[in-house]
């Protein structure tokens, strides 16, 4: 889908068909009333104090809520409005006006730093679609740029919490009048006038604003005995570890899931992998075996796909 394809789509229609992402499970279409959409835009808009005069940017496809949600913005604001086909290359080449707000993935940014002295002046960037490695954070921090990470997904028009991306994360704070709740562990969003969504993550409840998650309740690998939650590997070996890797299992005779690291690297890497998962887990969180590939699996748009099958 273009751009051009959505916003004929948008003009025509009051419910908009979107896609999940499919991180936890076959992707599906689901229906969202545009006025939801729009809602959920305003709450942006608000936050980053968007006006007739700002200047959005997209460096993400419309396929999926997060890149459909700029150009909603766009019209939520009368603003204007700027895309490029998605690439590892963002911004490459532009020497335009200064960007009030730039939507971009993880990956994404990591070509922006790389490149920061050829960038435009960007007030504000959105990150989203994946988790953000602690290696990245630390890099986003140091580089000064005003960088946020959301918390949403596809079934609530896009991202209902954001947080300023620093080295220590700090918890997520809802937009609007949205509230949360914990109920049977799992992180419950109430958007009032609209609905009330149960997710399927384990959070950490500090206000009903605020929130920190702890990873998706279905990823939870119950190993030996202890609960581990993969994301939480993650986030720790990442402080060291950073060319891209995933944490995942599959069913073993004697742990009753066996851990295992995938990793985008060379066999080369293994001793360096091991002496860090000494070094910074707990026995019973370290991988039992390490794969190496040279590309992860990932869903459509970049999320890793967790469900490993040998």
């Amino acid at each position: 889908m273009t751009y051009e394809d959505f916003a004929q789509e948008w003009d025509s229609r009051d419910m908009i068909t979107c896609r999940t992402s499919g991180s936890t499970g076959a992707p599906k279409e689901i229906l969202l009333p545009k006025q939801e959409m729009v809602n959920s835009a305003l709450r942006t808009i608000d936050f980053f104090g968007l006006t007739g005069d700002s200047l959005l940017y997209s460096c993400i496809a419309p396929d999926f809520i997060g890149g459909k949600m700029m150009l909603v913005r766009q019209r939520a604001a009368g603003c204007r409005f700027l895309w490029e086909t998605p690439s590892n290359r963002p911004l490459d080449g532009y020497s335009g006006e200064p960007i009030s707000l730039l939507s971009v993935v993880p990956s994404q940014v990591i070509y922006i730093l790389d490149n920061i002295k050829d960038m435009p002046v960007i007030d504000a960037m959105l990150v989203g679609g994946s988790s953000i490695p602690e290696s990245l954070r630390h890099r986003i921090e140091k580089s000064g740029l005003n960088a946020y990470e959301s918390y949403g997904m596809t079934e609530t028009a896009s991202h209902i919490a954001l947080r300023r991306i620093k080295s220590e994360p700090e918890p997520f704070r809802t937009l609007g009048d949205i509230t949360v709740t914990i109920s049977d562990e799992a992180l419950v969003i109430d958007i009032p006038g609209w609905q009330s969504v149960r997710t399927n993550d384990s959070a950490r409840i500090v206000s009903p604003r605020e929130f920190f998650i702890d990873g998706r309740l279905d990823n939870i690998m119950i190993s030996g005995g202890r609960k581990i939650n993969p994301e939480r590997v993650e986030d720790i070996l990442s402080r060291t570890i950073t060319f891209p890797f995933i944490i995942t299992s599959r069913p073993d005779e004697k742990w009753g899931e066996r851990i295992i690291m995938i990793a985008e690297a060379e066999e080369s890497e293994r001793p360096f992998i091991e002496n860090e998962c000494r070094n910074m887990l707990e026995n019973y969180m370290r991988p039992k075996e390490i794969i190496f590939t040279k590309h992860l699996p990932r869903t459509p748009n970049g999320k890793p796909v967790r469900n490993f099958k040998n």
